[in-house]
């Protein structure tokens, strides 16, 4: 199990969820919403893979790490891997926005 906060981690799932084309309950847990995205990637490896390699540079995950995890595990473990990285990866991104995010100024003044 992977500790991460609860703001992030709903927000990581909606993201994820409206990107991969998933309904998602409105709160999900960890394990709920790594299941979920890796029954999503195996269909997408499985029957739509040009779709799951433009997912792939629309999350921007490297392709590499993804042909390390299918190289050494074909299994239903790869997906729950996968599902795993993109979950990282769109957290990494939620919290780089937050960190940089810029204020408006408060003096109408600045604004321009």
């Amino acid at each position: 199990m992977t500790l991460v906060p609860e703001p992030y981690l709903q927000a990581t799932a909606r993201e994820l969820g409206d990107t991969m084309e998933l309904r998602l309950p409105d709160t999900v847990s960890y394990e709920q919403l790594e299941e979920l995205l890796a029954q999503r990637v195996e269909t997408l490896i499985s029957h739509h893979f040009e779709q799951f390699v433009f997912l792939l540079y629309r999350i921007d995950v490297p392709e590499n790490q993804i042909r390390i995890i299918l190289d050494n595990d074909a299994g239903a473990g790869a997906y729950h891997k996968i599902a795993a990285l993109l979950i990282e990866r769109q957290l990494q991104k939620i919290k780089s926005r937050e960190i940089y995010k810029t204020n408006p100024p408060e003096n109408e003044e600045e604004r321009w």
